[in-house]
């Protein structure tokens, strides 16, 4: 498995973007905190967030990255 270096959260009401509050070794790891509810707080406008792959990006270890881009 890939290493991920950083995760960052899109937030979907006022789609500023800010780190992931946990970490995560890999890819695997975060599709578990996924599926099991993970949440964050938008630190621009207070939304909570309930993380999903559409609001979620990371970077792997090795410089490339997955998730959202747009």
């Amino acid at each position: 498995m890939t290493e991920i270096s950083d995760v960052r959260i899109r937030c979907g009401h006022c789609r500023a973007v800010f780190p992931c509050p946990v970490a995560f070794g890999d890819l695997e790891s975060l599709e578990r905190a996924i599926a099991a509810g993970l949440k964050a707080t938008c630190p621009s406008c207070g939304q909570v967030i309930r993380c999903t792959m559409k609001h979620m990006m990371w970077r792997y270890a090795d410089g490339s990255s997955g998730g959202v881009s747009d």
